[in-house]
């Protein structure tokens, strides 16, 4: 896949013929995957086109704006889906601003010709652009409200699945497990001191799900562990104001500061707790880490 990322406002001019997808994706849930598989059914180049950061960083002032796929995430999945190109816009006050006919002419410069988006898509200055405007210009393809058991896929209520950490439903809503790319950094070694090692995940702007402890399997260096994360402050030892994503991985014993994991996320197995005391929380991670095992067996 080409990744041609569109800085300061400098649209190229491509030889190519593309349909072209186009929308934010954060997620790429199955609602998303639906346009992006439209763009590959025609005689032409596929192609995708979105915006970093997220357009809400700047219309709406959230900064950071957490997202369930941030970029490097997003562009992982996309390229896993087979497309020929991949077009990201810097998002800024001029972009925001840009009136719908410079944006429809930049789309034409990029080769752009057949354009795929959801029903309800809007672009420019104060969404004064629509699916009607790029209907006149593009061989236009309109994806419509996609739902699974009556409620529409969406961003935001992907987010709030895991806002309640419904993790089995997440699954059904993005067609896959709810997964995070991080760093481990270095930490206090509380958990080392407890009989259960963890490492730290630096998670970015990934917007985690609820507070609480979750089977989780982890991918690291080609090989896959069973572990159980921990989200949340720390309540029993050192609260920590900053959420934090913490975890333990079954029968491994490496160095891994400064590596990137893949932590794939499966079922929420209980809420984060504070404790009465150290050996409170040894017995109830003990348990946890049997009832994750079981989990898995089953």
């Amino acid at each position: 896949m080409n990744v041609i990322w569109i800085r300061n406002n400098e649209f190229i001019k491509l030889n190519e013929k593309l349909c072209c997808a186009i929308g934010n994706f954060d997620g790429v849930h199955l609602g998303h995957q639906q346009l992006i598989n439209k763009s590959k059914e025609f005689e032409l180049k596929s192609a995708v086109l979105t915006f970093y950061p997220h357009p809400f960083t700047i219309l709406k002032k959230i900064d950071p704006y957490k997202q369930i796929t941030p970029i490097a995430h997003k562009i992982k999945i996309i390229e896993s889906m087979g497309i020929d190109y991949l077009f990201i816009v810097e998002f800024t006050d001029e972009i925001a601003n840009m009136d719908k006919m410079d944006f429809i002419n930049h789309l034409k410069d990029l080769g752009i010709v057949s354009v795929v988006c959801g029903y309800d898509f809007t672009f420019a200055k104060q969404a004064s652009g629509s699916i009607k405007d790029l209907a006149k210009y593009f061989d236009f393809h309109e994806i419509p409200k996609y739902q699974i058991n009556n409620v529409r896929v969406s961003t935001t209520y992907v987010k709030e699945l895991l806002t309640n950490g419904d993790m089995e439903t997440v699954k059904v809503m993005l067609g896959r497990n709810f997964n995070v790319f991080g760093k481990v950094v270095a930490g206090k070694e509380l958990g080392r001191q407890l009989g259960f090692p963890t490492a730290n995940i630096d998670y970015g702007i990934y917007y985690l799900p609820k507070n609480g402890v979750y089977a989780v399997k982890v991918k690291y260096n080609g090989n896959v562990y069973l572990g159980m994360a921990n989200i949340g402050n720390n309540p029993t030892v050192e609260f920590s104001e900053n959420v934090k994503l913490e975890v333990n991985i079954f029968d491994f014993n490496e160095l891994i500061y400064g590596q990137l994991l893949e932590i794939e996320f499966y079922k929420r197995i209980r809420p984060e707790k504070k404790f009465k005391n150290i050996k409170e929380l040894e017995k109830q991670l003990e348990e946890d880490k049997v009832n994750i095992i079981d989990y898995f067996n089953s």
